[in-house]
């Protein structure tokens, strides 16, 4: 004769009752903290509008590194004066580059778009039919989104000269002597805009502007030639920036709508925006240097039947999540070591394109 198993008995009711309260107060507590972190961006992100913002902000950032941050304007005064480098507009927050401004840039362009026909390679299962001889890709039906990322830290440290290029009095001198610092190179990457499915305009295809500091550089250019088929990358002076974010917040406001970090056309138009707007269309090799973080912008709103490839270039007055580069590589320049330094603590395995990361959309 078998024993008869005794069924698992259950915690008495008192025990269940306080576990369930306290899960529950756990579950609130979390969602608390996280609404108070998803507002305190919101917050840093909006609070650059208003002259009491960006003096916290740059207090703060002064405050998290001062003898850091001194060293970096020590070292940008004295770089910046024994370097040739384009000029970036302080009021308007951009500059746009000849093809011939960047002395390497036939070269680099090949290695950008050796990678780009690898990768794409690589994601169509080895399969080069849609790469035509002159280096232009037939759009392929396999596109998951309309912007996609291509590299990544292990790319960029088997393919140096980028970071050298990125790294280079051309482009690291620019951004030095706009933002009066030795920034941080945050990222090196290759954008791949390719058309949505439907006609509506999403995410980075809608005017915004980046969360990340006060200011920063982006580099964007062109691989291929670029027309308004291939959707180029578009943004509006700084100046007109502020005064349009200022006039369609009121608009909103008064409209009763919810603020967003994200501007329609149509608000633009409606404020006397349009025509700010510019376009970086181009042959290869042409670019612009332009501060994310003040000038509206938006970009990937390409044609069907079109693509459009980017060498994208991330520089910052603050730390940020981005690439690790090969720090060893440069430590016999102490310019290019600053640029660096941090990049391997501030590393983030999963970085997305940053112009994509509006914590207020």
């Amino acid at each position: 004769m078998t024993a008869r198993t005794r069924p698992t008995s259950r915690p008495p009711l008192p025990v269940r009752a306080v576990v369930f309260v306290a899960n529950t107060g756990l579950k609130a507590v979390r969602h608390r903290i996280q609404r108070l972190k998803v507002g305190w961006r919101n917050y840093r992100y909006r609070a650059r509008n208003s002259w009491t913002g960006r003096t916290v902000w740059r207090l703060a950032a002064f405050a998290q590194a001062p003898r850091e941050t001194r060293a970096r304007r020590r070292a940008a005064a004295a770089y910046t004066t024994r370097i040739r480098s384009a000029e970036m507009s302080a009021r308007d927050g951009f500059c746009l580059l000849e093809p011939a401004y960047f002395p390497d840039i036939h070269r680099v362009l090949t290695v950008c778009r050796e990678l780009f026909e690898r990768k794409l390679a690589a994601a169509a299962g080895a399969d080069t039919s849609g790469v035509e001889r002159d280096g232009q890709l037939k759009v392929r039906a396999a596109k998951r989104e309309h912007l996609r990322n291509l590299l990544g830290s292990d790319d960029l440290r088997e393919h140096p000269e980028l970071v050298d290029f990125a790294l280079s009095e051309a482009a690291l001198g620019t951004a030095a002597r706009y933002l009066g610092t030795i920034p941080y190179l945050n990222r090196v990457d290759l954008l791949y805009s390719v058309p949505r499915a439907d006609d509506e305009k999403v995410s980075s295809q809608l005017f915004h502007v980046d969360p990340e500091g006060l200011s920063q550089v982006k580099f964007f250019i062109n691989v291929y030639d670029v027309a308004e088929t291939e959707g180029p990358f578009t943004f509006i002076p700084a100046a007109e920036t502020a005064r349009i974010v200022r006039e369609v917040t009121g608009l909103r406001r008064r409209a009763g709508k919810a603020l967003s970090g994200r501007y329609l056309d149509d608000e633009v138009a409606a404020v006397g925006g349009a025509g700010a707007v510019v376009r970086v269309t181009g042959p290869r090799g042409s670019a612009v240097a332009v501060d994310t973080s003040r000038c509206l912008h938006l970009g990937s709103r390409v044609h069907p039947g079109a693509f459009r490839l980017c060498l994208y270039l991330q520089y910052c007055a603050s730390r940020e999540r981005g690439n690790a580069f090969d720090v060893d590589r440069y430590r016999d320049d102490d310019v290019r070591t600053l640029a660096v330094r941090h990049s391997l603590a501030s590393a983030g395995a999963d970085v997305s394109a940053p112009h994509q990361m509006d914590p207020a959309s």
